[in-house]
């Protein structure tokens, strides 16, 4: 059975001259310990990052250098990926979410005309609204989680299928 992947954070811009990052994470650690690598989604696939250093700034937040990465121009084709861990690395060093929408993470988003578009990466759930960011192949869509949209959440299957505006995508 492969291994199930969910985002735990995101990359941000590139920070000095050794290809280190900006990070935040979208979830509470268990403690201020890191897994010793992140997955990349990169070219179809899950590409394990091994950690070099980290410095914290705040809870859930700082610099992050990988020994992958060890140049500004390296880091900024990955500038604003998104960290994952597989479902079992995740749950060892991250607190169990609480979100009422945070089941969604993982399941596969269907569109009624286009078809599969992804995966559900992140839920973020917003006072107006949910937004889902889903992961896919050709990057990352955030759509809103709206009645008008849902046509069916699958459960045991772990599928959502929707019915999206035209261009939605495109943005």
């Amino acid at each position: 059975m492969a291994d199930e992947y969910v985002s735990v954070g995101k990359l941000g811009k590139p920070h000095g001259i050794s290809g280190a990052f900006r990070f935040l994470l979208h979830r509470e650690l268990k403690t201020k310990k890191l897994p010793a690598h992140f997955f990349l989604h990169l070219r179809g696939q899950y590409l394990p990052f091994f950690i070099k250093t980290t410095e914290w700034l705040e809870w859930g937040s700082g610099f992050i250098q990988f020994e992958e990465i060890d140049t500004p121009e390296a880091a900024k084709l990955h500038s604003g990926k998104e960290l994952y861990l597989t479902e079992k690395e995740a749950k060892k060093y991250f607190k169990a979410q609480i979100g009422e929408w945070d089941f969604l993470i993982g399941y596969k988003v269907l569109e009624q005309i286009f078809g599969e578009i992804g995966k559900v990466a992140f839920v973020e759930e917003m006072p107006a609204q949910i937004l889902l960011t889903i992961q896919s192949d050709n990057g990352e869509h955030t759509i809103p989680l709206v009645d008008d949209f849902v046509v069916s959440i699958h459960k045991p299957k772990k599928e959502i299928m929707l019915q999206l505006p035209d261009g939605l995508l495109d943005l």
